[in-house]
């Protein structure tokens, strides 16, 4: 028994005549009742009264029709699940980002991911750059919108998704609190709370370059693994940060932030990214496909 068989049963048992179901099938009427018959001897049961004058439905035909109808709809369905599987349209993409991102990037992409693939469930990690690359080698982490380079991450690609501009939090009884933009090369003589370089070398490399072509290295009296310890390390007067732009949005009591220039540059740092092309969840080139169009735009 095949579904090929079980459609030219439910439709002899709808339109009530082979000719009619021979012309529904687009086949010849002689094929179509010996297909039928071969059917029954299958089953082991008389489906179909039928005569000259007549097509009905036996007790048992009924029943069957009910039955074959249910797996050829399941069939369909099985069919439909598994090409929207193919296409990315179904299935898990494990995302994970840097905490800042959480703020502004992670929910646009989000928002127009959900759009395009609505049945697609997301399992999302907030993590350092380095945290992130443990989990994309392990194979953990589908996709994770870090902070590049990523080094020694053999085999994956980053592709550059956008630069975020770098913001200088102070306490507000700082001296430079009441102003709203300053030079980095007057921050020479400031101390510095800042991010590990082993956590974010990415993040920390913009932050020590931009600072060198300044003329300075800045000195880091405390470092913190988190942007929302190193804002409280700052409310509480021990120095001041450059942080993304987006914490601006966590609420600090006592910081106040200021925007900070190269000249006449703002300081930024990129965002990307990261996968490994020979994943093979469907998802993946889904959720990229999304990026690269929202980078466009």
């Amino acid at each position: 028994m095949d579904l090929r068989q079980l459609r030219q049963f439910v439709a002899v048992a709808e339109e009530r005549s082979f000719r009619r179901a021979a012309d529904r099938l687009h086949v010849s009427q002689p094929p179509l009742s010996i297909a039928v018959q071969k059917l029954e001897a299958d089953v082991g049961v008389t489906l179909l009264d039928r005569n000259r004058h007549h097509v009905r439905l036996t007790v048992a035909g009924e029943a069957f029709l009910r039955e074959a109808k249910r797996t050829l709809a399941h069939a369909q369905l099985s069919i439909e699940i598994a090409q929207k599987a193919g296409a990315g349209k179904l299935g898990t993409l494990r995302l994970s980002f840097v905490p800042s991102a959480a703020l502004n990037v992670v929910p646009d992409l989000l928002r127009a991911f959900r759009q395009d693939y609505p049945d697609v469930t997301l399992v999302l990690t907030s993590d350092t750059t380095s945290q992130q690359k443990a989990s994309l080698l392990s194979g953990a982490t589908d996709v994770g919108i870090v902070v590049p380079p990523l080094h020694d991450a053999v085999g994956f690609r980053v592709d550059r998704f956008c630069d975020q501009e770098l913001m200088l939090a102070v306490p507000m009884s700082h001296a430079l609190a009441s102003q709203k933009r300053v030079q980095l090369r007057d921050l020479a003589q400031e101390s510095f709370v800042g991010f590990p370089f082993s956590e974010g070398p990415g993040f920390e490399s913009v932050v020590m370059a931009a600072c060198h072509q300044c003329g300075f290295v800045p000195k880091f009296i405390q470092v913190a693994s988190e942007m929302q310890t190193i804002l409280a390390l700052v409310s509480s007067g021990l120095g001041i940060a450059l942080v993304p732009q987006a914490m601006q949005a966590v609420q600090t009591e006592h910081v106040t932030y200021l925007q900070v220039r190269q000249r006449n540059s703002a300081v930024k740092y990129s965002l990307g990214l990261a996968f490994n092309p020979a994943n093979t969840n469907p998802t993946v080139n889904a959720f990229m496909a999304i990026a690269q169009r929202m980078r466009r735009h």
